[in-house]
């Protein structure tokens, strides 16, 4: 069996076991590379609606994502299976929990933005990074630094202005049903990233996405079908690209879980911001305002940062 095949199937990579040859800060940079070429996929996910023409609804778009993801992962999983990775796990439930809390928190921001202005319920999401420190902290026991504190409050910030939510978001978050549901998504995401933080080093990934999305489907496929109103076919085909991008950025993300602490690299998962702007560009000529590119200046400046004080330290 060949290096890479035990690498990809195995629950634990296999450079975890050399950690007396590799640094820790080449871990720790695999990690933000990983990352950040998730972001770029995951951007590129978030556009493809929009590409579509947008006939579809948040849930309805959600729905195809996972049908088309689960789809996906299915010969990946039984390709990895014939190469001796385990498709049975003790971990299911678990699994189920990560599933619910994506649909979830995917249905609190879809809810939100429809029942608020679509910016402020997008910046309210972006306190999902604090959320993660804090269970992180609690939860997974990791010992997140001032300076990891610093950076997701800059990072965060910077997301903000790159929202550029209403002047009065604050009076909004007490009085608006929907901002409280708003935070919920934002809380749940974050325990979905904190399951899947705990998932890494007991489930192969292949495993893990194919359970994910599976259970996925069915938690969606009810509320979705009894809908209705679905486009034509030929209409739903960018939409199936959704799957295909969000798979293989999952499988990005669950390396860059396995290489770093969660709290070192939420500053980095600020970055789809960033790429969505870029993407805007590129595809619908969307060019951003000085807000939006101070926004992105103090997202970039705090992960550079961030980076070389990690690296000293």
């Amino acid at each position: 069996m060949d290096e890479f095949t035990r690498n990809f199937q195995s629950p634990v990579p296999i450079w975890a076991s050399r950690r007396s040859i590799l640094p820790v800060l080449d871990d720790r940079l695999r990690g933000i590379l990983y990352m950040l070429a998730a972001s770029v996929l995951f951007a590129f996910m978030f556009a493809l609606p929009k590409i579509a023409g947008g006939s579809l609804n948040g849930l309805q778009a959600t729905f195809i994502r996972y049908v088309t993801g689960f789809i996906t992962v299915i010969p990946v999983a039984l390709w990895a299976a014939g190469r001796g990775a385990a498709l049975t796990t003790s971990a299911w439930p678990l699994i189920a929990v990560r599933a619910v809390c994506g649909v979830g928190g995917v249905s609190c921001v879809i809810y939100a933005t429809t029942h608020m202005a679509y910016a402020d319920a997008l910046a309210i999401s972006f306190a999902d990074g604090v959320f993660i420190l804090v269970l992180a902290g609690f939860l997974l026991r990791e010992k997140v630094s001032p300076r990891r504190w610093i950076a997701a409050g800059v990072c965060l910030a910077g997301a903000v202005i790159v929202a550029q939510p209403s002047p009065d978001l604050l009076g909004r978050v007490w009085m608006e049903p929907a901002a409280g549901v708003a935070f919920l998504g934002a809380f749940i995401m974050a325990g979905e990233v904190i399951v899947i933080k705990h998932l890494t080093h007991r489930v192969a990934a292949p495993t893990l996405l194919l359970y994910t999305n599976g259970f996925a489907v069915l938690l969606a496929a009810g509320p979705v079908l009894y809908m209705g109103g679905w486009p034509p076919l030929g209409d739903l085909a960018v939409y199936g690209l959704m799957g295909p991008v969000a798979i293989t950025g999952q499988f990005l993300f669950l390396r860059s879980l396995r290489c770093a602490d969660v709290s070192a690299l939420v500053p980095y998962k600020y970055s789809t911001i960033i790429f969505a702007g870029l993407f805007g560009i590129a595809l619908f000529g969307q060019w951003p305002d000085m807000l939006t590119v101070v926004g992105a200046v103090l997202i970039i400046g705090a992960g550079v940062q961030l980076t070389r004080l990690e690296a000293r330290a």
